[in-house]
């Protein structure tokens, strides 16, 4: 994984972006206007993490897995099956 922090751009980002080698995670995506020597500029500020392939299918393994527990979890606690 390697965090590049507040990424800026003039164009939307997508909340997952997969190439060929990796894929990145955008998130906190936030609009912003400022006025560089009398120039209007606005845009897109975002936190980005990028990941390779295979890291991201591992993560999402465990997030599965996380989530798996917790349902059984709630399910003991509801009673049911």
């Amino acid at each position: 994984m390697k965090n590049h922090g507040k990424v800026y751009s003039s164009i939307a980002p997508n909340l997952i972006e997969i190439t060929e080698n990796a894929v990145y995670i955008a998130s906190n995506i936030q609009t912003y206007t400022k006025t560089i020597e009398g120039h209007v500029q606005s845009g897109y500020e975002y936190d980005c993490v990028e990941y390779g392939k295979d890291e991201y299918l591992s993560y999402q393994a465990s997030q599965i897995a996380a989530l798996q527990q917790e349902l059984e979890a709630a399910k003991i606690l509801l009673g049911v099956d």
